[in-house]
Parts: C-alpha cells; sequence; structure tokens
C-alpha cells in the first residue's frame, strides 16, 4: 500500500495488495458492477505475464472514501503484433531491439472489452475529482515507469473535464452497434425488416448452418471444451496485426464464473465437434446485449459461413433477452454494416511520457485503422430508417 500526501488524498495499490481493500472496494463500486472484485479478478487469473495490475482509492478531506481507479500495465513486445518492416532487414532489427525494451502501456480501463470506465467517483466526474484523477495517475505511472497512459470508454459526459487536463483525445475509435426495436419479438420479425436483397442473403446463410448444432454452454461443458475454445481463439488472435493482451486458457471458465447467468457461452458442433463459439454478455443496467469473442475454424467457416451465422444468432438472442443494443465491437466493420449496425464513437484520451511510446502509437493507430476501415462501403439493409 502506498500512501500519499494528505493534499492528494488517495492509494495506490498494486495486484498483490489488492486483498487488503477487497471489501471496501466493492462497497465503493457498488453501483458500478462491472468494477466489481469478481469481475477484476477473473481477468487477473486468466491473463498472461504481460499484464499487472494496480488500483486506487481516492479519498475527500473527511478521510471518506469516495471513488475508485482500475489500470492495467501492457508490458507491449514482440508478441502483441507483426512486425511492421519486415521488407528491410536493417530496420526489422532494429525495430525488435527497441520493442523488445517493451513498452509499458498504463491503462485505465480493459483491454479485453468494452465497458464502462476504469474509474468511478460517487458523485461523478468533476474538475476537482478529474484533477484528483489525474495526479494520482501521474503518479502511478511515474512509480511503475510508464511509457504512456491510455484511458478507455470514457462517458460523454466527461469528456469536458478530462479536456481540460491537457490529455490527447483519441478521435478514431468506434464500435459497430446494432440498434434492437422494439417491435422486434423474434429473428423473423428482423428478416422482415431487410430489404429484398438483404433478406435473401440472410436465408441463404441460415441455410448454410444445416448441420450444425448450437448449444449453450453451461460451466461443465465449458471446462470440457475449455482447450478447444481456447485454440480457436486463439487462430483467429495469431491473425491479427496488434493484439493487445493475451488470455489464458482458463479465461473462458472465470468468465463464467465470474459472471453467471449474466454470461453465456455458445458452442456451433458439427458431429460433436465444436468448430465455433461465441461468448455474450448481458449488461443488465443498460439493456446491453455485447458479442465479447468469437472463434470459428477457418476451413468450417467457408463451408456454413459461420461469422455470419454467429452475427445472426447474437441478433437473434439480443432479441430474445428484450435488450435495447447488440454491441458487436471494433473488426469486421462492413460485415456489420451488412446487418443494420451503425458506428457508435468512443471516447478515450492518451498521454506520453516519452517520444518512442509516441512513434509507436501512431505507428499502431495507423496500421490499425487501416486494417478496419480500408475500402469499407456503408451498407443501408432495412426497408426504412429506424
Amino acid at each position: 500500500m502506498s500512501l500519499n500526501s494528505s493534499e492528494d488524498y488517495f492509494h495506490i495499490y498494486n495486484q498483490q495488495e489488492f486483498y487488503l481493500i477487497e471489501t471496501t472496494w466493492n462497497l465503493i463500486t457498488i453501483d458500478h458492477p462491472y468494477l466489481n472484485s469478481s469481475n477484476l479478478n477473473a481477468i487477473k487469473n486468466s491473463t498472461g505475464n504481460d499484464i499487472n495490475f494496480h488500483y486506487i482509492v481516492f479519498n475527500n478531506e473527511k478521510g471518506e472514501n469516495t471513488g475508485v481507479a482500475y489500470f492495467q500495465l501492457l508490458s507491449f513486445d514482440h508478441q502483441h503484433y507483426k512486425s511492421f518492416f519486415r521488407v528491410n532487414s536493417l530496420i526489422n532489427w532494429f525495430e525488435k531491439k527497441l520493442i523488445n525494451n517493451r513498452f509499458n502501456i498504463l491503462v485505465c480501463g480493459s483491454l479485453f472489452s468494452i465497458e464502462s470506465s476504469g474509474y468511478y467517483f460517487k458523485s461523478g466526474l468533476t474538475l476537482k475529482t478529474a484533477h484528483q484523477f489525474y495526479s494520482a495517475t501521474r503518479a502511478l505511472a511515474k512509480r511503475i515507469r510508464a511509457s504512456s497512459l491510455l484511458i478507455k470508454d470514457v462517458p460523454d459526459s466527461d469528456v469536458e473535464f478530462l479536456n481540460s487536463l491537457g490529455l490527447n483525445a483519441y478521435e478514431g475509435d468506434k464500435t459497430m452497434q446494432l440498434a434492437i426495436q422494439n417491435s422486434w419479438n423474434n429473428i423473423s420479425d428482423y428478416e422482415n425488416t431487410l430489404k429484398h436483397k438483404y433478406a435473401q442473403r440472410f436465408r441463404s446463410i441460415k441455410r448454410k448452418l444445416q448441420g450444425v448444432l448450437i448449444k449453450e454452454l453451461n460451466e461443465t461443458d465449458i471446462i470440457l471444451n475449455e482447450a478447444k475454445l481456447f485454440s480457436l481463439f486463439e487462430s483467429l488472435v495469431e491473425k491479427q496485426t496488434i493484439r493487445l493482451g493475451r488470455v489464458n486458457s482458463n479465461y473462458f471458465s472465470e468468465l463464467k464464473k465470474a459472471y453467471g447467468d449474466n454470461l453465456k457461452i455458445f458452442g456451433f458442433f458439427k458431429n460433436n465437434i465444436l468448430i465455433a463459439f461465441v461468448i455474450h454478455r448481458i449488461h443488465i443496467e443498460t439493456k446491453e446485449y455485447e458479442i465479447h469473442f468469437v472463434g470459428f475454424d477457418e476451413i468450417e467457416n467457408k463451408n456454413h459461413s459461420l461469422y455470419f451465422n454467429i452475427l445472426f444468432h447474437s441478433i437473434e438472442q439480443a432479441i430474445l433477452n428484450k435488450c435495447n443494443s447488440l454491441e458487436m465491437g471494433r473488426t469486421a466493420i462492413e460485415a456489420k454494416y451488412i446487418i443494420g449496425a451503425q458506428p457508435r464513437k468512443i471516447n478515450g484520451f492518451f498521454y506520453f511520457y516519452n517520444p518512442l511510446a509516441r512513434w509507436l502509437f501512431n505507428i499502431l493507430k495507423n496500421i490499425f485503422l487501416k486494417n478496419t476501415e480500408s475500402k469499407v462501403i456503408e451498407r443501408h439493409p432495412f426497408k426504412t430508417d429506424f
């Protein structure tokens, strides 16, 4: 535990010390379920050595607990990306030497989800608490020698306060989200709102799923299939240009234990062999349905259009669970346009503590935007705008 000066009113804890404040932490975050310790511990218990965790508890002048902040420190190295300069051997050598020195990226929030923010104040973020938050974050970054800071998933209401701190706003971050209409009671209602061409495509893709059984996995099923779930997931991760954060094979069972009925894992089986899966999370407080992770066998994807069938199945589940929206993530943007999703801006802020971190960030950002936005054609699959 680290106690700072009385003027700062915050305490910093590392992951070994978290158990000392776990009860206090949960009392502070009782109205912010994402930051509940069971959720945070599930991530900690199922990620690799490339991530360490840090926690800050805030107080006021009376010594009362007023808020918290949760951080993941990513030691970024060669396992998190594909080489940028493979053509030039000299530059490629220099790049590897540079990256292997490791850049420590301090993230407020979670690398594994599109969630609510990683900080919470009982009275909300104000100009005063924003300065307190930034002071604490700067102290933590200095102590652990972070190269850069990323504050994820900032609510619209907090943007003005964080702008006032001189942080850099990240303008390029967005996810794809489908609005679930009140008139939809089942997947047929969704189909009936599609234009003729898209409805035909929907039916054609659904027919390709013949011979594949979709089954919700209980805790026992998850444990029995965990190695295969991990293998399907990793095969897709390895093809990504940028891979921020890596999970272990027990990630699936740890999540299920933490979230219970609010997390569902569906397996797609062919001849009793798992060929695809999707993880869904239900956010009760916002009535949002989220596609968390997916994985599939690439050969079977060609045979059965698994990815699009995963998307259609997710729409169906969002409707049946009476949610208002389906959160679909940042990748495969055009595929999500085709089924009716629209982009949603995500607020984020960053700060660099050394120039090499800024250089690396600009490269990563450009590559990510190129991979997610190049040649994307907006689609309008519905008969009428909602």
